[in-house]
């Protein structure tokens, strides 16, 4: 036998297992198990997917492997899908009596471990590898751990079958959201892209963007925006509009790791933009058990000031450094674009419709949308006889690539089930938290500071799901009990999960995004954390002036986003130097000084007036300084673009510099 049809047996298999995850939570979701009288629990749909899942990840680029590794992976691809059928069949005997058996649910246990492990290593690499082991060792030998975090020791065979049989750990709540809640939101936001959404996002961007100083990097801002709010990923978001956007930031003007840096941070924020947002918000809605629409509702004001603040830096910089406008970019109209993007405007109203107006489920309303998208393509596609729509094939095909993109969501969750629940049965989770509350009694502040950079430090090799997992259950309940409001706590933790993607010295975002860009990935990560300054305060602006989360009296939430976007103004003219004319040494200590006294809870230490008074005097000191520009006092009465335009006729967008 040659080594050559093996990846061709492979490959079509790993298309099939790409299928199978998201039709089998399309399945359940719609609870058509149920409707025909099948008594199934969702652990076992859950064990299935997994099983899937490791097969696709074990089984891929198979043909690019030499014929011994073809063999290895073979065999754990067989592995992979008798360990899903397995628990399936069993799951039900094993979760009740699991002492009736216990070798069965011992070799389970030993099974899913290490297959959960490898495919984990192939995934993210070594970090989440490395702190599922030390969860293990904990388990084993908490016993040994001197002080407050000392736990009690278990049985190496009692830890494989909990972790093997047990509904809270494995196959447990991070696991099953992951399966029926991750999966359909990224299907949607698959099919929503192959028929023309990425295309809709760009040019409504251009549209809206306008013709300014620094305009292409505004359009990526905007668009990187929208995009992400469906992708939910960083670096693929990166990928995605970065190859379109970091030339055309380049082409205007914008240094190489300026350009990388901004799509960076814009496609990093698409995690918290709604209304798909990232997977960790779904999660967050079902450990909070929340409707996701009020997760939904508490992400709009944070996600505008921090693309709003993106948006002035990069105003401001154009200014000081004349970059061009892009007036040399095609602009289609208005009528054209949305000629074009209508599917996928009817694809987001039934979403957030089924959602907040009919009380539908988040992955409910997720299916609506689908449905619509999928009806309405193939009928274009039968009517204009394959000219346009997508046809059953192109259908198959992106079900099957955005199911292959959700299995690495689904490693990562079941390793974070097994953290999950080893926390819990050891008694760390509890420790932890009466510690945490301990340190926080005396300094809430401090508190906050070591969550946060425990985030940080843990996303420099985590995904943000993960981290938000590991989190929500070491630090966010900690803060919880201390009587921060459970989404307000689950919010500061996600945050922070999130920032990893813009942080040196990992920086995933910016890293791909100096890919494109051909910049240093050192300065184009620090640049990342300059541009993305905003992102590092908002998390504090959620525990001390909750309105940023739609948390209480309109007046107070319209005050906190005004007096937000006052700050995050003048910090940024005040780093820069420069706003809409240059800023002189005083004025940049002036609006630095004010901008950072808006950003501090002055409430806390003070009368309300103090706070209320700072902030009136931020405002009208941009008042003042917007009238006097306009009335040219100064020398800055016209602010033109002087830089370089494209020459006449020359369309699109270049790749020079």
């Amino acid at each position: 036998m040659t080594d050559k049809p093996a990846p061709s047996v492979f490959g079509g298999l790993v298309q099939f297992f790409s299928l199978i995850v998201p039709v089998t939570a399309v399945v359940w979701v719609l609870a058509i198990p149920q409707r025909v009288g099948l008594l199934i629990y969702p652990e076992q749909v859950a064990a299935f997917m997994l099983g899937a899942a490791l097969f696709v990840v074990f089984g891929r680029n198979m043909a690019e492997k030499s014929s011994a590794k073809r063999w290895i992976d073979g065999f754990l691809c067989f592995a992979s899908l008798v360990l899903g059928v397995f628990v399936y069949i069993r799951f039900p005997v094993l979760s009740e009596g699991a002492f009736q058996h216990p070798t069965e649910a011992y070799v389970l246990g030993i099974a899913v471990t290490l297959l959960v492990m490898e495919g984990l290593r192939r995934v993210v690499g070594l970090t989440l590898v490395f702190i599922t082991l030390a969860m293990f060792l904990y388990a084993l030998y908490g016993d040994y751990v001197p002080g407050p975090l000392r736990g009690r020791g278990m049985a190496f065979a009692d830890v494989m079958r909990f972790i093997g049989t047990d509904s809270g750990a494995t196959w447990g709540a991070a696991l099953q959201i992951a399966a029926f809640v991750v999966v359909i939101f990224v299907l949607f936001g698959g099919l929503l892209l192959a028929v023309g959404g990425g295309n809709f996002f760009t040019q409504l961007a251009t549209r809206f963007a306008g013709r300014g100083p620094g305009s292409t990097a505004k359009i990526a801002v905007v668009a990187s925006g929208l995009f992400g709010s469906i992708s939910g990923s960083a670096v693929s978001n990166v990928m995605s509009t970065g190859v379109m956007t970091i030339p055309m930031m380049k082409r205007s003007g914008f240094r190489s790791e300026q350009a990388g840096a901004i799509e960076a941070v814009a496609s990093t924020g698409g995690q918290l933009a709604p209304p798909v947002m990232g997977a960790a918000a779904f999660l967050m809605a079902e450990l909070l058990q929340m409707p996701y629409r009020s997760i939904l509702l508490a992400a709009i004001l944070p996600a505008l000031i921090y693309y709003l603040s993106l948006y002035a830096q990069i105003d401001f910089i154009a200014r000081r450094d004349g970059h061009a406008s892009g007036s040399w970019l095609e602009k289609e109209t208005l009528r054209k674009v949305f000629s074009k993007g209508w599917l996928t405007i009817i694809a987001f109203v039934i979403l957030l419709g089924s959602i907040f107006t009919w009380n539908k489920r988040a992955e409910v309303a997720a299916i609506w949308a689908i449905g619509a998208l999928v009806v309405i393509s193939l009928i274009l596609w039968a009517i204009r006889s394959g000219r346009s729509g997508l046809g059953p094939r192109e259908i198959v095909a992106s079900v099957a690539r955005t199911g292959g993109q959700t299995c690495d969501v689904l490693l990562i969750t079941a390793a974070a089930g097994m953290i999950i629940g080893l926390l819990s049965s050891t008694g760390l989770g509890f420790s932890l938290s009466l510690f945490l509350i301990g340190f926080g009694g005396q300094n809430l502040f401090g508190l906050l500071v070591v969550t946060g950079l425990v985030g940080i430090v843990l996303g420099l090799g985590l995904p943000t799901t993960g981290v938000y997992l590991l989190l929500a259950s070491m630090a966010a309940p900690a803060l919880i009990q201390l009587g921060i409001e459970p989404l307000t706590a689950h919010m500061f933790v996600f945050y922070y999960g999130m920032l990893s993607m813009i942080t040196p010295p990992i920086a995933l975002a910016a890293f791909a995004a100096a890919a494109i860009s051909g910049a240093s990935q050192v300065k184009t990560g620090l640049q990342a954390f300059k541009f993305g300054w905003v992102a590092y305060l908002l998390p504090f602006l959620f525990i001390y002036k909750p309105g940023l989360l739609m948390a209480g009296p309109w007046w107070e939430i319209a005050y906190v986003f005004v007096s937000a976007l006052v700050a995050l103004i003048l910090v940024s003219g005040g780093m820069l130097g420069h706003a809409l004319t240059p800023l002189g040494p005083a004025m940049r200590l002036l609006w630095l000084a004010i901008g950072c006294l808006i950003i501090v809870p002055l409430r806390q230490f003070g009368p309300p007036v103090l706070e209320f008074g700072v902030s009136a005097a931020g405002l009208l000191l941009l008042v003042f300084y917007v009238v006097k520009v306009r009335a040219g006092l100064g020398g800055a009465a016209s602010i033109q673009d002087d830089a370089p335009t494209a020459p006449t006729g020359e369309t699109g967008v270049s790749n020079t510099s």
